[in-house]
């Protein structure tokens, strides 16, 4: 990287921490933990969003987006499970990234809205994601149109849930998803932060908030649950995983979650990719607009899903 993509990108990262920081005084609540979701991305979007048509679909009670690129692939669909801590998050604080989730791969994607905590607990989210996958196998952003090969990612708590419901498909003996992208994962609510992951400096995930999101999501349930702790699950499942790719920063609380699931994944003997990034913050690839690192992130997502 020349001098001067080095400054652009320092100035970017110095924007763009300064806004994370903007949390408001005190403990947070559910009001700001919402309205940092929305207003997360700073409004970023890329070429995707206006290059892709958007078709809005109802799954039963569910809303969901579909995100269709130009020459979009007439063999494959996939499906992003947006993050918020399960509390919050929607389709319009991750329409930018769907799309050029879209627009890179030339993949459709399909963006459901799923129930949110602690108004649904847990499982209510994981059963709405499940239904959204099923149809996404079934149903295109046209009608009709069953396809196979259908991918699955999520960012954050989506990463969670992208990573429950490929086990909830092991389980009952499904057919899992043909690739799973975890980006920053959210995958234990119990487990602390090693030593040195709680001296990094990062301004959206505490280990406070975790806690105070996980009892929202999954009050009084067992969090040793492996589908509400998917870093849990056993070898024999996770035998059964699909080719994984995790993208994680290496300055962001939950890096040591998404290292150590890549761990287990190996263990399993499972086709599995760890992708650290150094000095961004946590789920970096909404800022596609202006941090390079965030458009090479989903370019290299983009590559993982084409080629599986």
């Amino acid at each position: 990287m020349e001098q001067g993509e080095t400054s652009a990108r320092n100035d970017a990262l110095q924007r763009i921490f300064a806004h994370l920081s903007k949390a408001p005084a005190g403990e947070p609540s559910l009001e700001s933990i919402r309205q940092q979701a929305e207003t997360y991305a700073m409004g970023e979007a890329g070429e995707g969003l206006s290059e892709c048509r958007e078709v809005m679909v109802e799954i039963g009670a569910l809303q969901a987006s579909w995100f269709i690129p130009p020459r979009a692939s007439e063999t494959r669909r996939h499906v992003h499970l947006h993050g918020g801590g399960w509390v919050a998050g929607s389709i319009a604080s991750h329409r930018a990234l769907a799309a050029e989730m879209a627009f890179a791969s030339r993949i459709p994607v399909l963006l459901p809205a799923y129930r949110l905590a602690p108004e649904d607990p847990f499982p209510a989210a994981l059963d709405d994601v499940a239904e959204a996958f099923d149809h996404a196998r079934n149903f295109g952003a046209d009608g009709f149109f069953e396809r196979s090969r259908v991918s699955l990612s999520g960012d954050s708590a989506g990463g969670n849930l992208a990573t429950a419901l490929t086990l909830k498909l092991a389980l009952s003996g499904r057919e899992v998803p043909a690739a799973l992208l975890l980006m920053s994962p959210f995958l234990a609510i119990s487990i602390e932060p090693s030593a040195f992951a709680s001296q990094l400096q990062d301004p959206v995930v505490a280990p406070q908030a975790m806690e105070m999101v996980g009892a929202m999501y999954a009050p009084g349930s067992k969090v040793s649950d492996v589908l509400i702790e998917p870093l849990r699950a056993p070898d024999d499942l996770l035998a059964k995983f699909p080719p994984t790719l995790i993208q994680v920063s290496a300055s962001e609380t939950l890096r040591d979650q998404g290292w150590a699931f890549a761990n287990r994944l190996w263990s399993a003997r499972a086709q599995a990719r760890l992708s650290f990034w150094p000095d961004v913050p946590h789920v970096w690839q909404v800022f596609m607009r202006s941090l390079p690192d965030a458009q090479q992130a989903i370019a290299e997502a983009a590559v993982f899903l084409k080629s599986v």
